[in-house]
């Protein structure tokens, strides 16, 4: 398998119920997938990879630690870091682990994601529908949750004292794991009309559009994989006859 190959099933969502939630101070729900679920989607992708860690330092009330991960001689790092004390407002002991092993796990998963593994997560909108397409209707029930607690309890803005408005329903994506009807149909608006984000139209034809998805070995827009989609949309301003 070649390297693009391998990212490309590295970047790929992981199923609904390998998305675990956590907890957000002052309410609400993050989604996230464990280190352990990484290290599976490394094992299965890519048996030979292999990472190692700096040693753990200290600066303040934080453990602090670096990860390099390597695929096929690839080599990526990042920094991971914990809390050396996590004590609730009640006093209660909240950590899991020591501060190395926590501070190790998230150095790990930051490195993973320079890999482009669940980097969709820093997106948890998009999350929401990759969970809610798959019959995993949790995901929208924390959405209806986190608005409601953004807003008020009682149903009023508190900042501007307007009711709360409907929450949308999930706008479904072509295929999970690629763009969505919305980005597809920016994407045509950019390139053939004026859009707001260009001072000037990009006046490029249906084929200019076709020629550049080809370069990515794509026919169609429902076929951009959504890490993809901003290349796609460089290499549109890039082939554009317009001066910006």
């Amino acid at each position: 398998m070649e390297f693009h190959e391998i990212l490309l099933e590295l970047k790929k969502p992981f199923r609904p119920e390998q998305h675990q939630e956590r907890q957000l101070p002052g309410g609400g729900r993050w989604f996230y997938i464990t280190w352990q679920d990484i290290r599976e989607r490394l094992d299965e992708v890519c048996p030979e990879w292999s990472c190692t860690w700096t040693e753990p330092i200290y600066i303040g009330d934080y453990c602090h630690i670096s990860c390099t991960i390597t695929i096929c001689n690839v080599s990526r790092q990042a920094p991971g870091n914990a809390p050396i004390e996590l004590i609730s407002s009640k006093g209660k002991d909240m950590a899991r682990g020591t501060p190395i092993e926590r501070a190790t796990a998230d150095a790990f998963k930051n490195a993973a994601e320079a890999f482009g593994i669940a980097r969709y997560l820093d997106n948890q909108k998009l999350t929401v529908n990759l969970m809610h397409n798959q019959g995993d209707y949790r995901a929208y029930a924390y959405a209806k949750e986190n608005e409601q607690i953004a807003v008020g309890a009682r149903g009023v803005n508190k900042s501007i004292g307007q009711p709360v408005k409907k929450v949308p329903e999930i706008k479904d994506n072509l295929t999970p794991g690629f763009i969505t009807l919305e980005q597809a149909k920016h994407l045509w608006a950019i390139a053939k009309r004026c859009c707001k984000q260009f001072a000037r139209q990009l006046k490029l034809s249906e084929d200019d559009v076709k020629e550049t998805l080809a370069k990515f070995n794509l026919t169609g827009t429902k076929e951009i994989p959504v890490e993809k989609y901003d290349q796609v949309m460089k290499e549109l301003e890039n082939l554009s006859p317009a001066n910006f």
